[in-house]
């Protein structure tokens, strides 16, 4: 390959390096985490979460359904943290998109999510639901920015 090809190609190859940053390493990391036995994908996380809520439902009396039905809602749907083309500092790192980093989930951090919902005393909630929106702080630090955010019970 003589120089002029060379600069050539390295030239293209940095071009679309440039163009796809934010995603290069989403098709590895993706089938990574996919193969990956310690971690499921953030759809099956939550379909989990909101199963331990409707056995939760079950346990707890029928007047703190409501509550019980938005703090799902306040864990698993304000603020995902990626919008567009955002990214942050891991997805920056390991050249993803910031949706990619969010994919999935470890199991472990799930079966501490959802023995949080399952465990937290129904009184508990009914209380919290007077003074703040409701929801699971751990659950919420899986699914969404952070258990540090005025949100939590």
């Amino acid at each position: 390959m003589n120089s002029k090809s060379f600069r050539f190609f390295f030239k293209n190859i940095f071009a679309i390096s440039v163009l796809f940053y934010g995603c290069i390493g989403d098709l590895y990391f993706d089938t990574h985490n996919e193969m990956n036995g310690d971690k499921v994908s953030r759809d099956v996380a939550v379909r989990q979460f909101y199963g331990a809520l409707l056995v939760k439902r079950s346990l707890c009396p029928q007047s703190i359904d409501t509550t019980l039905t938005s703090a799902g809602y306040y864990t698993t749907n304000i603020g995902s943290g990626c919008s567009g083309s955002s990214t942050t500092d891991e997805s920056k790192y390991t050249l993803r998109s910031c949706k990619s980093v969010y994919k999935y989930v470890h199991k472990k951090d799930l079966t501490v999510c959802l023995n949080e919902v399952l465990f937290f005393p129904c009184e508990s909630v009914a209380n919290a639901s007077r003074v703040l929106r409701p929801n699971f702080p751990v659950c919420r630090g899986l699914f969404g920015p952070g258990p540090e955010t005025p949100l939590s019970m």
